[in-house]
């Protein structure tokens, strides 16, 4: 029985591993794709951008009702959507669904 201990808390730890980096990846991707945001609207002022990053991010947290975090996070999402499958992901449909739930349903008026 304690192998099988041992076992299910090595593939918990993979799990939340896996979970962390699939994080900061997607939220890595959306950080990007908000300082291209902020760069094509000139909300950049300096070098790094980091205030027109926040901006582009507060601003689509206040349209959508989302924290400027899952901004980051659901502009990754889109932007993963929007790549087709030249990164070895063939058919993303189900996946892209999947990470887009923390997102919510989108607001329409």
């Amino acid at each position: 029985m304690r192998i099988y201990g041992k076992i299910a808390a090595g593939v918990l730890v993979l799990l939340v591993v896996a979970a962390f980096l699939l994080w900061e990846r997607v939220s890595s991707i959306g950080h990007e794709a908000l300082r291209d945001i902020a760069t094509q609207t000139d909300l950049c002022k300096t070098v790094g951008c980091s205030e027109g990053i926040e901006d582009a991010a507060a601003y689509l947290g206040e349209e959508f009702g989302l924290s400027p975090r899952m901004v980051e996070w659901c502009v990754g999402v889109d932007t993963l959507s929007e790549r087709m499958g030249s990164k070895g992901l063939v058919n993303r449909s189900w996946w892209i669904n999947l990470l887009y739930q923390p997102c919510g349903e989108p607001i329409l008026e």
